[in-house]
């Protein structure tokens, strides 16, 4: 395809990159000076009668798009039988290129990013947009550390899950939902399983599933499951754990309904974690000297500075497009374009000359329509970026009722400062012991402990003498068990690192403790007895196991103080009271050693076996 000079108004400049769809093109509105990025549609794609009329239909969907994270459609249009469309410029680098340089983002960053994709989201979601192709190539990071997505609505455009084009899936079965790869119909929570699967993507560096080929892919994601998270970094919390998993459930019903109650729960988490992180920051502060404390702030101010800049070298010259499925281009001053171009564009600022097209004066605006065959048209279509009438200012001749109208409005932003305030001195206020107790106690009742860990640990760190906290130790053990105990099963049934002899007799010896309590103690004081012993070198997870055993082992006693006799261990019992006390030695010898012999190795018998062998040993003595 060769790079044109004019596409309607536009003055085409260099090449940002270049896919199977098409090609993007840098370009500058020949009056306007306006810097845009221009798709041309490979020819052989625009000349299909069918997606023309697609083209048209999804085109008058994507003008409704007006929100701040979305990728803004500037205009579209025909250019001697060529149809383009035009999009804003966004400056920075995709989330792809930080993911590949940084190979993982930390969780507090995964938080914020992902509520502003949900944010995004949601607005398409409301209006019936749906993405269906979310992935880090089509999540752009702009300078100010904002996200913007792009791509809206170009996976149905060029017939994803319909009758798509070859190669153009690839780059994109990582990210795809399974009822995609069935053929399903898509849903708004087909984009929130994409939400998942990216977010997994910045927390560890890779996609859920990843193999060397697209059917290798989608078969995965089909029908394997994913490696869970915490297996694969511990440190990440457990709430962020469990709800980017529920993102990739493969039944749509079990993932959350929307992007609202996704983003409502990572605000929330948020809050709750950045509180905790301030909390211990305010402990250390008081426990540490000067010198340790000049050195903690000097590390807090590494760290934000590293987060605001990730784009210092990188994204200066780089620049990213993206539309088509493939390898994010970038874009160097002067440099050469990688191929493979995709829907938004993010080149470094630069001035273009913006030349005035010798025939602009004639250029008229019109609809895309389906060229005739003996004709060549040139038409295109702005999308009024700034008709927004929520937005109109007061005129001097303004009615009362549009004054009335900008003083409610004001009102109501000013009312929403305030409750936003309001919230922030909540979430800064440090809690009292009770605040936190009956915060832990309210969700253990609702059968919710694990969202109570943020508390659990804030109790015990600043309230260690307060009589409760041996109670809410109890509730940190348990859920530190679970974690555990989920822990070595998930890694038992991966079978890539088998279970060591303590890791499997401390799984098999916390088995049943519901059911049978007795029995669990017995077993937890069997492993005790094994490894809690000055003979044995302890490591970190050795002394951790021990101490959630002994921990269960309280627990158990607690609740089965009493020693539970099976009734058939009873039976023997009376029967061996009854041969002491009636037979003849030699009758009552025999008796008892065939109870020894037969129910030795039954743990029912157990007390039966005992009060034999003492039986016997009593015959002994009267000899």
């Amino acid at each position: 395809m060769t790079s044109p000079e004019f596409l309607g108004p536009y003055r085409i400049g260099e090449t940002l990159g270049r896919g199977g769809m098409g090609a993007v093109y840098s370009g500058v509105h020949a009056k306007t000076g306006e810097k845009v990025a221009v798709k041309l549609i490979s020819q052989h794609i625009a000349d299909e009668p069918r997606f023309r009329r697609r083209f048209a239909a999804e085109v008058e969907t994507l003008k409704r798009l007006r929100h701040k994270g979305i990728v803004r459609l500037v205009g579209y249009g025909e250019e001697e039988g060529q149809l383009f469309y035009s999009m804003e410029l966004v400056e920075g680098e995709s989330l792809q290129q930080r993911i590949r340089r940084e190979k993982k983002i930390d969780w507090q960053s995964t938080i914020d990013i992902a509520i502003e994709i949900c944010s995004a989201l949601k607005h398409a979601h409301d209006i019936g947009v749906i993405h269906r192709d979310l992935k880090p190539a089509n999540l752009l990071l702009t300078l100010d550390h904002s996200i913007k997505l792009v791509d809206f609505g170009i996976a149905k455009l060029f017939g994803f899950g319909e009758q798509t084009l070859a190669g153009s899936v690839l780059g994109t079965a990582d990210y795809m939902a399974p009822e995609q790869a069935d053929s399903h119909g898509v849903t708004v929570r087909t984009d929130l399983y994409a939400l998942g699967s990216v977010m997994y993507a910045m927390l560890t560096g890779r996609p859920p599933f990843k193999g060397k080929n697209v059917t290798a892919v989608i078969k995965a994601l089909r029908t394997d499951p994913v490696t869970p998270l915490d297996l694969v970094d511990p440190s990440l919390p457990d709430a962020l754990v469990e709800l980017v998993h529920q993102l990739l459930e493969k039944d749509p019903a079990d993932r959350p309904p929307t992007a609202l109650s996704v983003m409502n729960r990572l605000k929330a988490m948020r809050a709750g974690l950045q509180r905790e992180q301030t909390m211990r920051l305010d402990s250390s502060k008081t426990r540490s000297d000067e010198g340790l404390e000049s050195s903690m702030q000097r590390n807090a101010l590494d760290t934000n500075s590293n987060r605001s800049n990730p784009t210092d070298n990188a994204s200066t010259n780089n620049a990213t497009t993206g539309h088509d499925q493939g390898v994010t281009p970038v874009v160097n001053n002067g440099g050469a374009a990688h191929p493979g171009a995709n829907a938004a564009v993010t080149v470094n600022s630069r001035n273009t000359d913006a030349t005035v097209r010798p025939d602009d004066e004639d250029f008229e605006a019109s609809p895309v329509a389906a060229p005739e065959p003996t004709e060549i048209k040139t038409h295109f279509q702005s999308v009024d970026a700034g008709h927004d009438p929520s937005r109109r200012p007061i005129a001097a001749d303004a009615t009362p009722a549009d004054r009335w109208k900008t003083a409610i409005s004001v009102s109501s932003m000013a009312a929403v400062l305030i409750a936003c305030a309001i919230l922030f001195l909540k979430a800064t206020q440090q809690p009292s012991a009770d605040d936190l107790y009956q915060a832990i106690e309210s969700k253990r009742d609702s059968g919710d402990l694990l969202q109570a860990q943020s508390e659990i640990d804030l109790f015990l760190r600043r309230f260690p003498e307060d009589p409760r906290s041996d109670l809410v130790q109890q509730f940190d053990d348990s859920l530190h068990l679970q974690r555990v105990l989920r822990r070595l099963d998930v890694q038992n049934k991966l079978g890539i690192t088998p279970l060591t002899a303590v890791e499997q007799g401390f799984v098999d010896a916390m088995k049943g403790r519901e059911q049978d309590p007795h029995h669990a103690r017995e077993r937890l004081k069997q492993w005790l007895a094994i490894y809690d012993s000055d003979t044995i070198q302890k490591e970190d997870s050795l002394q951790q196991m021990i101490h959630l055993a002994k921990s269960e082992f309280d627990q158990l006693e607690k609740r089965s103080p009493q020693v539970y006799v099976d009734p058939r261990a009873t039976e023997l019992i009376n029967r061996i009271e009854e041969i002491l006390s009636k037979a003849p030695a030699e009758t009552s010898r025999t008796t008892l050693e065939g109870i020894v012999d037969l129910h030795a190795d039954q743990p029912w018998a157990a007390p039966a076996v005992e009060q034999a062998k003492r039986g016997l040993e009593q015959l002994r003595e009267e000899d």
